[in-house]
């Protein structure tokens, strides 16, 4: 049997604080693997857990190079050793590291939390989502001055009268802003171009052309040529702005109306054109959909298993993860916990403000889409704040 190997790591002292209490998380462990396929696995077979769990992989610079989690630490750390790898990258993986790093977590959820922290602030090399230089969700905006238009964007600016996200798929979302320009007929000119309404008075008569070929089809007002009114544009944006909303989706049957009969007029590629543009809207539906469900949905304290037969409670607002405490077992700790869920109940929860925070989200929304039935855990603010008053009453014996 081999020899486990343990020793001090200069660079690196741990993953770190976490959003998530401590008692989720077990004792961090480290070991330096052996050269030997098979001595490696049997050191994981004697010491890595079965549980839950974040593991890195850290280089001859002791640098942590990767981070990855699973359901099962052990099984997902032997692929690694199997004689036929999942994958390319994990052999790079395992030929760029000496040491091995892991950090039980009670439950898969937590793991995918605690995964998605530790990429954020360390940042490791072979780690491709969840890094703030590497791909990001992002946002679908309404702004831009006199002429607002739809756009998106990674990061949020002045610029942005209404912002709806955070939303995956980037490439997607590109093409989904495009289409809501065209459908709902808002310019995707440049914002240093002068806009001009025919409702507004002028000096001279001096005629105007469209600066682009989007007005000769139909689907740009011109607002670059005094063609619309202030009126008729700012009816366009409120209609793109209620369909974002969920709240008037009637241009899709518009829209499959005009496909249908363009490919009755054997107008294909018009139709064709017509197909994608339904396909990008429903898409953006979809995304929404999902969002708006959760902020609407997802607010309050969801139980879930702690170590050592405790429960953690993670606090939920707008669809997003604030904060977490453990179940409290002391006055103190009761104390504290009603005052933090009392602040939470009455704060207003923006749009995530840093990249953490909207994968954090990202990782809610398809995470309770996965289990539907966790939905019925989440228990209210004020029901969570009476669990701790009781508990105060009772001088914390064992609730029925």
């Amino acid at each position: 049997m081999p020899k486990l190997l343990e020793h001090q790591i200069p660079n690196f002292h741990g993953f770190g604080a976490s959003i998530l209490v401590q008692q989720t998380r077990g004792r961090i462990k480290r070991h330096r693997l052996p050269n030997d396929r098979m001595q490696a696995r049997a050191l994981l077979h004697d010491h890595c857990p079965l549980t839950p769990g974040v593991y890195g992989w850290l280089d001859d610079r002791n640098q942590l190079c990767y981070v990855g989690k699973s359901k099962s630490l052990r099984k997902r750390l032997l692929s690694y050793f199997s004689k036929t790898p999942v994958d390319k990258k994990a052999v790079r993986i395992r030929q760029h590291s000496k040491t091995i790093v892991w950090e039980p977590i009670s439950n898969e959820l937590l793991a995918l939390i605690r995964e998605q922290e530790l990429i954020y602030r360390w940042r490791p090399e072979f780690n491709t989502q969840g890094q703030p230089t590497k791909r990001q969700p992002a946002f679908i905006c309404l702004g831009g001055g006199l002429a607002p238009n739809a756009f998106f964007t990674r990061r949020l600016t002045n610029k942005s009268e209404f912002s709806f996200g955070p939303i995956a798929g980037t490439g997607r979302l590109r093409s989904a802003v495009e289409t809501i320009n065209q459908c709902f007929q808002l310019r995707d000119c440049h914002d240093k171009i002068k806009f001009r309404f025919n409702n507004q008075l002028s000096l001279f008569e001096n005629p105007l052309t469209a600066q682009c070929i989007r007005f000769e089809l139909g689907t740009c007002p011109g607002p670059c040529a005094a063609q619309c009114s202030t009126h008729t544009y700012q009816a366009n944006v409120k209609n793109a702005h209620q369909f974002i909303l969920g709240k008037d989706s009637s241009i899709l049957s518009r829209l499959n109306q005009q496909m249908q009969d363009a490919a009755a007029s054997h107008s294909f590629e018009k139709a064709a054109i017509l197909r994608d543009h339904i396909s990008n809207l429903n898409w953006l539906d979809r995304r929404m959909s999902a969002l708006r469900n959760a902020q609407q949905s997802l607010n309050g304290v969801l139980p879930i298993e702690a170590r050592k037969n405790r429960a953690a409670w993670l606090i939920l607002k707008a669809g997003q993860l604030i904060g977490s405490t453990i179940s409290p077992n002391s006055e103190t700790r009761a104390i504290a916990t009603i005052k933090q869920l009392t602040e939470a109940s009455v704060t207003e929860r923006t749009i995530p403000e840093n990249l953490m925070e909207m994968n954090l989200q990202l990782i809610l929304i398809a995470w309770f889409r996965k289990y539907p039935q966790l939905k019925k855990s989440l228990i209210p603010f004020g029901d969570a704040v009476n669990i701790c008053e009781r508990r105060l009453d009772t001088g914390f014996l064992p609730l029925p």
